[in-house]
């Protein structure tokens, strides 16, 4: 059995499957799942704060000095 992520446990309790999270999302089932995966590097900044939006979530960013 694979070891389940943050992520997915929370994508879980929200719903049935990974095409559900990503119609909520407004992205594609393979994005979803390059989320799913790690696959961060994948998503620009904008597409991460507008996937979080569509799912309910609110964004803050902060920015510290090096």
């Amino acid at each position: 059995m694979r070891r389940q992520t943050h992520r997915q446990l929370k994508l879980d309790a929200l719903t049935n499957t990974t095409a559900e999270a990503a119609r909520r999302c407004g992205v594609t089932q393979p994005r979803m799942n390059d989320l799913l995966r790690d696959r961060i590097n994948r998503f620009s900044l904008d597409a991460l704060v507008n996937m979080a939006a569509a799912c309910g979530q609110r964004v803050r960013v902060e920015l510290a000095p090096a």
